[in-house]
């Protein structure tokens, strides 16, 4: 009984074991999947970059971007071939556990077919059961012989049953090596992938380097242009809390039921707003960030840098409306929408389809996407919270 019970806890185990592996391999094949599509994307905005005639750091930001998604695909390859070492691991010991329990089962049978053999015939039987001294022994004798046939079968047909589990436990663990071998390999290409991007990304750095003052020029461009946005963005948010009479508490107050589930709704959508373009990648998060290329500059990113093709479609990430459309210092429109006491900002915006004080929906086209000084398609996407700035990374959608 004893062998029984390993075995049924066994199966029980592994059949939680695998049900687990399955739905870890499935997440991270998809996990995978999507780095890949996102690898992909980058691929056609880097062919962009590239056809032009000069370098850029917009080609820089796009390898970057592809360093970044080969690494994360390469660590969730990592934790599989962990986890299929603790399968092997795990399928191992159940193998070891079942060994031991055939290996019992097969002495305890030898010694009933031993027992057996002492009275192998019917005479042998018939003297057993009657030489019982009572009627109660007697009876008793009878049902021994009986049983004692029946538990024979049992413990053959548990042997047979344990033979088989144990062929099918190995069958499986010899499964889990040749997928951990499988894994290994896409390991090694994706190490070679990495290997040849950083070895671009290097190429690409020090040729950048050569061309350090004029892009200590574009930097102080940006950041004028920065500047000018902040300065901007807060006159017009702050106007907004006085009229509202939220100036002591510098915050919007909000009365119009309207604007109130608007505020809320946008609130809630946290980590779920659509991307503000449909194709593109971060290449530039918020906050203090080093300049990829010249030593000890740095850019205070008010939101998020969306890199993306030419004549890429600007939407809307949330209904609400259109607080303002202004010129920027350099070419092309800032817009500005309004949604309760949130704002969402985008800029540099060219063909603008949305007016001063109009409605708009959620992915409603506000215009596309401009090239920034060195010709890069790229976005700046900020959030603000009354009069403070949000992270844009955390309010999109993961991609």
């Amino acid at each position: 009984m004893k062998q029984i019970f390993t075995i049924v806890v066994s199966f029980l185990l592994y059949a939680i074991a695998f049900g687990q592996a399955q739905q870890r391999k499935q997440q991270l094949e998809e996990q995978k999947n999507a780095k890949l599509k996102n690898i992909a994307e980058i691929n056609k905005i880097l062919e962009e970059a590239t056809s032009k005639k000069q370098r850029s750091l917009g080609e820089l930001n796009a390898i970057n971007a592809q360093i970044q998604q080969r690494e994360q695909i390469r660590g969730a390859i990592r934790r599989e071939i962990s986890f299929i070492e603790k399968d092997i691991s795990d399928t191992e010991k159940i193998i070891e556990g079942l060994e031991k329990d055939l290996s019992d089962l097969k002495k305890e049978y030898a010694r009933m077919i031993y027992q057996a053999s002492k009275m192998s015939n019917r005479y042998n039987q018939l003297t057993f059961v009657l030489s019982a001294k009572s009627f109660n022994e007697f009876y008793r004798r009878i049902q021994f012989v009986r049983q004692y046939a029946v538990a024979r079968r049992k413990q053959l047909e548990q042997i047979l049953k344990t033979k088989e589990y144990l062929e099918t436990q190995n069958q499986i663990v010899r499964k889990q090596r040749e997928e951990k071998t499988s894994t290994l390999t896409s390991l090694q290409e994706e190490d070679r992938e990495l290997l040849n991007l950083q070895k671009q990304q290097s190429e690409l750095v020090k040729e950048l380097a050569k061309r350090e003052a004029e892009l200590r020029q574009q930097y102080l461009a940006e950041k004028k242009e920065l500047q000018e946005l902040e300065k901007q963005t807060l006159a017009l948010i702050r106007a907004e809390i006085k009229k509202t009479g939220g100036g002591e508490t510098k915050e919007i107050v909000l009365t119009n039921p309207e604007d109130i589930k608007l505020a809320n709704s946008f609130a809630q959508n946290q980590g779920n707003l659509p991307w503000p373009v449909d194709n593109g990648f971060i290449s530039l998060r918020f906050g203090k960030q080093k300049h990829p290329v010249i030593a000890n500059f740095y850019i205070d990113n008010a939101g998020v840098k969306i890199q993306a093709k030419q004549g890429t479609k600007i939407r809307a990430v949330f209904e609400g409306k259109v607080e303002a459309v202004r010129e920027r210092m350099g070419p092309g429109y800032s817009i500005m929408i309004n949604h309760g006491d949130f704002f969402t900002i985008y800029e540099p915006v060219d063909n603008v389809m949305v007016k001063e004080n109009e409605r708009i929906n959620t992915k409603q086209i506000l215009g596309t996407i401009m090239p920034n000084f060195e010709g890069t398609p790229e976005l700046l996407f900020c959030i603000y919270k009354n009069d403070k700035k949000l992270d844009p990374e955390k309010w999109l959608y993961k991609k």
